[in-house]
């Protein structure tokens, strides 16, 4: 009976030691079969497909997506990272660029800005800012410029800001005073000035004399531009 269980004893011994060893020898086949994975960002397609079959490794495309600066058919990102360990035969996954947007910035120049802003949207953009200035040469309301310029390509929703015409900046002139002139030299006074004009007649009675500028709108020394109405109110 005891040389039985001695004879048992190194049976079991040697079976541990022959599973440890067999395990061990598992472990080290399966890190022979292990690669690094390259770093593939922005390598092209048919150049990565290569390099991961050198190395036993496969390829997968997520998917493809536009890139504002890679062109079709460069990788853009991979799982796993560069350097990770990864068993031959297993997948890198990527993410394939489409290259730019063909979605392209409308040509705004010379539209009302009104209809600029629906064109915008129209192109799959957003309307951004919208700054006005003066101009001598281009009606008011109209767009002059824009930032991107037209024909630049853009991803969807990008914001496009635009350039709108105030049209001529007015002149601004001081209001003269009118009272106790002649309704002739008033009319006069405000044609010089390039403004415009409405003569009203009603009776004033002493101390005015007839036909003498008793009333004016705007009042003298107030700011006036040629689109305002100055009225001159005159004594019958």
């Amino acid at each position: 009976m005891i040389r039985f269980m001695k004879g048992l004893g190194i049976f079991l011994a040697l079976a541990s030691v022959g599973v440890i060893s067999a395990v061990a020898v598992i472990a080290l086949l399966l890190r022979q079969e292990e690669v690094r994975v390259p770093d593939l960002a922005g390598q092209d397609l048919v150049v990565t497909i290569e390099t991961l079959n050198q190395l036993g490794l496969q390829l997968k495309i997520e998917r493809r997506e536009p890139h504002p600066s890679l062109s079709r058919d460069r990788i853009v990102s991979q799982v796993p990272s560069p350097g990770s360990a990864l068993r031959k035969g297993r997948p890198v996954r990527v993410v394939v660029s489409a290259g730019p947007s063909e979605l392209q910035a409308p040509h705004l120049s010379g539209e009302h800005y009104r209809k600029a802003e629906v064109m915008i949207r129209a192109a799959g953009f957003q309307a951004a800012s919208v700054t006005r200035v003066w101009s001598d040469d281009v009606q008011r309301d109209t767009v002059f410029a824009q930032d991107p310029p037209a024909g630049t390509s853009l991803e969807k929703g990008a914001r496009i800001s635009i350039l709108v015409s105030s049209g001529k900046k007015k002149q601004v002139y001081v209001m003269p005073r009118l009272i106790d002139r002649g309704p002739e030299e008033a009319v006069r006074t405000t044609d010089r000035m390039g403004l415009q004009h409405r003569v009203i007649t009603r009776t004033a009675g002493e101390p005015a004399s007839p036909r003498q500028v008793i009333a004016q709108k705007p009042a003298a020394g107030h700011p006036v531009t040629a689109d305002d109405v100055v009225e001159i109110i005159v004594n019958r």
